[in-house]
């Protein structure tokens, strides 16, 4: 008998997509939340004339539970937590290999404290370069911008920062500038960005997947890719609840359960004193700060395929990431716009926002969100407390302002389209 109890979820990146990774119990361990399977075996009917309405028995190419020919889903929650006071060296968080899985690629970061209003031509392109100085060529070593920085922003985001030498920032394509007001030379974390080329056979781009049940007994799914959707609840903890889709290994009754397994992360920190924001994707008024909400949810929104592979003993080569359509939904109090970010007048016309909000505040524990230009795809009326609420339904985008940049190098595509740019995750 096995008990739902008991059940271990370990997670290994694999080098070679679609090729089963060596699973390691006492380092690929995941804590997880309600973790659940579901097997889909390839099966067709047959529709002979048998002078009967009889169902005749399926074709089933898969021959015993070792050699399986089927697809796996594997769904499970984690609690949104840092990877402790190392992230500043680069630790990266535990579910780093679950992330890149979900088409994001990790940029190590550090923040520079900026004065809002020094913000000058922005927005700031994502990875495009700059450089602390007023003037001057670029070089190949430039630091580059991470994510849309621009007026409002407290923080001035940056890979490879640690070239920069003077207080005023200046960018290569953009022509933005901001003048910061410290610049130190501590790496503060490790951000996350959707990435196209994560969505095919980029190396470590899918995980295999292993889940005990108990009693020894465990199904193991590979090339696996997946999407996800993170809850926030007023004074609870953020769940990132994980969907990975990817070709059956096998089911095995290997008769223990690993008992060397551990977990590292820190205690997750309650989604409570936010920080969220909200202002024109251009960045060029101030933030509103005065949202009261207390929900939201943001979707990752990936959709994936199992490829078949007729030449395959199994049947499938790996999943892909055949689209992406990230949203964020929240429920901020109805209020008039005098003063404040008038949301129906972006509803109606269209007008894309970015968003700014974080979980936690300790180093090493602390999450940060921005978002760089949703738009509105609807907004219901809504009730909390008896007061009316707007819940609203946003879907994020790369914009229109020019966000093109493409390379790391910080070449641009030539569109005014952002490209991989529609959020950014920092843990730090």
């Amino acid at each position: 008998m096995f008990r739902n109890f008991d059940r271990l979820l370990f997670a290994a990146s694999e080098s070679t997509p679609g090729t089963a990774a060596s699973i390691a119990t006492n380092t690929d361990y995941m804590e997880v939340i309600e973790p659940s399977f579901t097997v889909t075996p390839l099966q067709f009917e047959r529709f002979t004339k048998a002078q009967t309405m009889t169902t005749q028995t399926y074709t089933a190419p898969g021959s015993a539970k070792s050699t399986p020919v089927a697809t796996c889903e594997i769904t499970f929650g984690m609690e949104l937590a840092g990877p402790g006071s190392g992230v500043s060296s680069g630790t990266l968080p535990k579910m780093d290999r679950l992330l890149k899985a979900c088409g994001l690629a990790p940029l190590t970061a550090y923040t520079y404290p900026v004065t809002g209003t020094s913000f000058s031509g922005g927005p700031f392109y994502h990875l495009e370069n700059v450089e602390g100085r007023s003037s001057g060529s670029f070089a190949s070593t430039e630091a580059v911008s991470l994510g849309c920085n621009a007026y409002g922003d407290t923080e001035f985001w940056a890979r490879n920062a640690t070239t920069l030498s003077a207080a005023t920032i200046t960018a290569e394509h953009s022509g933005a500038t901001c003048t910061a007001t410290a610049l130190p030379a501590t790496q503060v974390g490790v951000a996350y960005c959707p990435t196209t080329i994560y969505s095919d056979d980029t190396a470590n781009s899918t995980v295999t997947l292993r889940l005990y049940q108990g009693g020894g007994a465990y199904v193991q799914a590979k090339g696996c890719k997946g999407t996800f959707e993170i809850a926030f609840v007023h004074g609870d903890r953020a769940v990132i609840n994980f969907t990975f889709t990817g070709v059956l290994d096998s089911y095995t009754e290997s008769g223990s359960t690993p008992a060397d397994h551990s977990y590292t992360a820190e205690v997750p920190p309650a989604w409570i004193n936010t920080g969220f924001k909200v202002g024109t994707d251009t960045g060029t008024s101030a933030y509103w700060e005065g949202a009261l909400l207390n929900a939201m949810t943001f979707t990752g929104g990936n959709e994936v395929a199992v490829r078949e592979d007729t030449n395959a003993t199994n049947g499938y080569s790996q999943a892909i990431i055949t689209n992406r359509n990230p949203q964020l939904t929240f429920n901020p109090d109805a209020v008039l716009s005098s003063t404040r970010y008038d949301f129906w007048d972006a509803f109606l016309a269209g007008t894309p926002m970015r968003l700014r909000w974080s979980v936690g505040s300790t180093a090493g524990n602390r999450v940060d969100f921005r978002v760089t230009s949703a738009q509105f795809q609807g907004i219901a009326d809504g009730d909390r407390d008896t007061v009316s609420i707007l819940d609203s339904t946003t879907m994020l985008t790369g914009g229109q302002f020019g966000s093109s940049i493409v390379s790391s190098g910080g070449d641009p595509s030539g569109s005014t389209f952002g490209s991989e740019n529609e959020y950014q995750i920092l843990f730090r």
